[in-house]
């Protein structure tokens, strides 16, 4: 079996923002990423729940594969956009089969 290393980001932001955040990711030329709703959680602001009386008031977590390279600069433009925007983003490095498709 031959696996090939990507690297993985892992966004949460809120519902809002969403399409800014895959703007970004589009701009750097991410392939593909999956979202999932309903994160909920606790940080240093405090708990966080899905369900609230909008979808505006949701996280969404975002989790793309892509080139080491694309992920540095998303994480550049997401450092800028998170001084004014609440959410978290971290990387790892991950082996991947089909390594065409990231």
């Amino acid at each position: 079996m031959k696996t090939v290393r990507r690297r993985k980001l892992e966004i949460i932001v809120e519902a809002p923002v969403l399409g800014r955040i895959e703007q970004i990711l589009r701009e750097e030329g991410v392939r593909g990423w999956s979202v999932f709703r309903g994160v909920e959680g606790r940080g240093t602001s405090g708990e966080w729940h899905a369900g609230g009386l909008s979808s505006a008031e949701e996280n969404r977590l975002i989790i793309a594969l892509t080139t080491a390279e694309a992920a540095d600069q998303v994480m550049g433009k997401l450092s800028a956009f998170f001084e004014d925007y609440p959410g978290i983003v971290y990387a790892s490095d991950v082996d991947v089969l089909r390594p065409d498709r990231f």
